[in-house]
Formats: C-alpha cells, structure tokens, sequence
C-alpha cells in the first residue's frame, strides 16, 4: 500500500525566543496560541496545553487536507498522537493539589484526566468527532518518527481508512524543571505537528492532493550508538524507498546533547548522505525533543524539499529514520 500525506497543519513557536524564561532561559514559545480563540472556552479550560496544541495542529491538518468528518467516515479516521509524557504541567499541578487543596475532597476529580498519558489523543478525537483507532506514542526524542511508523502500520492492516498523526510538546514551569533536570541546560522549545495519512489510492479518489509520499519509516531499539549503526539503518531505508542517495535534498535531526551519538550522527551523514543539507532547526524551534522531528517534516513539506531524511536518535538505545518523497500529480 503506497501511504501518502494529503494534509499537514502545525503550531509553530515565534520566530524568536522568549528571554529570561526561568528555569531554563530562553525558550522558543507560542506566545501568540490563544486556547480559547482557537477552540472555545469550556474546551480549553478542561485540557492543558499540549492537548490544546494537538487539536489545533490536528485541525489544521484535516482542514489542509479538505477532509470533512461525517457520521458516514468517523469511524474510520484514526488518530495517533505522540507525546513525552503526556501533560507534565497536568500531573505537577494535581499532585501539589493534593497538598494544597483543604480536605475532605482536596483535588478537582476533572483534573484527574490530565494525569494519563493519553489524554491528548482522547482530547484530539472528542474535539474532532473521531471515532477510529486511538494510540498514544512515547518514545523520546524518536517519538514523531515513531507515529508516522504506528500510522503507517495501521494504515496497512486495516484498521483505519486515514490517521490523523501527530505529536506535540508544552512548555511550561514544570516541563522546563524536567527538561532541563533530564537533559541538561539548552533552549527549549514547544509546538505540534500533524499530518492526515491515508492510502495514495483513497486520497486520488477523494480528490485530495498528496504533499509527499511516506516511503519508509524505520524504528530500531540499539545497544550503544556508532556511524555505522547509523549508516546501515540509513542505507536500509532508502533502499526501500527507492531512492538513490544523491536524490536526497535535505537530512533534518536533532542533536541530542550526547556527543558519542551526535558524532555518529555526523558520521553516517558524511558517509551516506553526503551531499544532502543537513538541518536541525534548533536555531528556529529550539528543542521540541517528542514534537521536533514532526515539527521539522512539517517545514520540509512547507519548503518542498523532497525526497528528504529525516533522523531521531534517543541515546537510551532508539534509533528512527523516514524517508519523504514527492508524488507524481
């Protein structure tokens, strides 16, 4: 089945950072996102922001694409969201309820839902009318590859017709105090990305135009990181895809923070991809960590840099790769 992309939306953080964001200084935020503008007020005071990130970039998606959800399709539109760890700020503010709040009741039982990993997909399909498959994913950094890969597989067995994939990424108080703990100082940043995949076949019926081709997607679980674990996942993927590598126009990833990984990283690229510009919008987005690599195929589609790479490593032994390409109109 050759499974295509016929919509993308996104919320992007502004251009510049946020200065003197504490704990961790700068940070590339959404200073301009309005929850209740965008998706009303009852809906933005029952969920936390990077659920309200993911059904706006949600949203958008299935608006880019044209897709109008009916009773007669509900069913079968999935949805497949990732996440780091659901809503950081959610689970902080429960739990200092339950200290600061007066007995016998002490917490709102409202606020329990933000505590659970999935709460962000629930809330993506009840704001959406969705009714089809719904998945959570948490895989660090790998996290956006990892959806396209879930998707990809439902797509394929069945399952759904279309999957809304997605992943998003807060930045607040508490997702600052983890950030920075977890992964050390660096500019942070928050956002989502998501994208309507479905058959190349339904989406030509449909009269839905295709934005790019998902060719290949390849998660692997590693034990310690070298060029060449890099380079052979790399080689494997494009050989599925088809594509040569001096097709390959961009390479977009992360780094890390981790210098054996990120010199890996640098290795295999100058190994396998040797003439692709590599990318890793650090400079725009700043670390989106479980959103970046969604938020960075988001731009590659907006500047129509296809075919395109794009890597995810999580120095605690994942390994992601996907492979972009264009589709004949």
């Amino acid at each position: 089945m050759h499974i295509v992309i016929s919509g993308r939306g996104s919320v992007r953080p502004d251009p510049a950072p946020r200065p003197n964001t504490p704990p961790s200084g700068p940070a590339f935020t959404v200073d301009s996102f309005d929850a209740e503008a965008l998706l009303g007020r009852r809906t933005a005071q029952y969920n936390h922001r990077s659920a309200q990130l993911a059904m706006v970039a949600c949203g958008r998606a299935l608006d880019d694409a044209g897709l109008q959800v009916t009773d007669e399709n509900r069913d079968r539109i999935g949805v497949t969201l990732g996440t780091a760890a659901g809503s950081v700020t959610g689970m902080a503010e429960f739990g200092t309820d339950t200290f600061s709040q007066p007995r016998p009741h002490m917490v709102a039982a409202a606020k329990s839902s933000h505590c659970v990993l999935s709460a962000p997909a629930g809330a993506v399909a009840i704001a959406h009318g969705l009714r089809g498959a719904n998945a959570t994913v948490a895989s660090g950094p790998a996290t956006g590859l990892a959806v396209l890969r879930h998707a990809v597989v439902m797509l394929r067995a069945g399952h759904v017709d279309a999957v809304v994939a997605g992943a998003s990424e807060e930045f607040t108080g508490p997702t600052s105090w983890l950030a920075r703990a977890a992964r050390g100082p660096r500019t942070q940043g928050e956002g989502a990305a998501a994208f309507l995949l479905e058959s190349g076949d339904r989406a030509r019926a449909a009269g839905r135009k295709a934005l790019a081709a998902v060719a290949a997607v390849r998660v692997r679980a590693v034990t310690g990181f070298s060029a060449e674990q890099f380079t052979g996942l790399l080689e494997r993927a494009l050989d599925e895809a088809g594509v040569r590598a001096p097709e390959v126009s961009a390479v977009a990833f992360r780094h890390t923070g981790v210098d054996a990984v990120d010199e890996a990283q640098r290795g295999a690229f100058a190994e396998a991809l040797p003439e692709a510009a590599q990318i890793t919008d650090e400079q725009r987005i700043g670390d989106c960590y479980s959103a970046h690599a969604l938020l960075q195929l988001a731009g590659l589609l907006d500047e129509a840099r296809l075919p395109a790479v794009v890597v995810a490593a999580d120095p605690d032994g994942l390994l992601a790769v996907a492979v972009l390409t264009g589709v004949p109109q």
